[in-house]
């Protein structure tokens, strides 16, 4: 993925994060990764510290779940990406660069762009505050406007709330699926995955 828009986006936020800056946040932000026009994009609500590539020191490519095996694992399950891949995965300590572009290699075949409504990330697993949320709408409405999917799966309820009260998404086919993991189900969000029409 090398969208010169997508790039400018994201180097624009790094900088101006006002909620960033006001906190403190050492944390990197943790932007959007995968095919241009892909079949599915894929939403989350917000990054958090167990994302290899938030924190400071770390110099490559920033996108949700680095280091996270059963998230992969979730969209193995789902038939999204490749079982093979997906659980070769190690541990988040043994993780390396080679992992990383094992799965951005997945999400390209097969055309999937991943991301998260919040771009912001956090040392604990709570929800963002709502005024970030709203706030970062706007990012996440530009994000899908260079994307330009097919299709739209919001990750949780409050995922699948904010994407169909709060964004315009020109009539763009938008799926509720369960959390993948942590708070979640994983074991029904592979089931919803794999009865998507664009697996038929």
């Amino acid at each position: 993925m090398t969208n010169e828009k997508l790039r400018e986006l994201y180097k624009r936020m790094d900088v101006s994060c006002r909620f960033c800056k006001a906190s403190k946040n050492k944390l990197q932000h943790i932007y959007g990764f995968g095919a241009i026009k892909p079949r599915l994009m894929l939403i989350l609500v917000n990054p958090t510290y167990r994302n290899l590539s938030s924190a400071p020191d770390y110099n490559g490519p920033r996108f949700p779940f680095i280091g996270v095996r059963q998230f992969w694992r979730v969209l193995a399950d789902g038939r999204l990406i490749s079982k093979k891949v997906a659980y070769s995965l190690p541990l988040r300590s043994e993780w390396n660069r080679e992992h990383t572009e094992a799965v951005q290699k997945e999400l390209i075949k097969n055309r999937i762009f991943l991301t998260n409504i919040v771009k912001c990330c956090y040392n604990h697993a709570n929800y963002p505050p709502r005024k970030v949320i709203e706030d970062q709408l706007r990012i996440l409405e530009e994000e899908v406007s260079i994307v330009k999917p097919k299709q739209i799966i919001a990750f949780g309820e409050l995922v699948f709330k904010t994407l169909t009260n709060k964004l315009p998404l020109l009539d763009m086919l938008v799926t509720r699926c369960y959390f993948p993991i942590g708070r979640g189900n994983p074991k029904k969000a592979a089931e919803v995955l794999r009865k998507l029409k664009w697996n038929k």
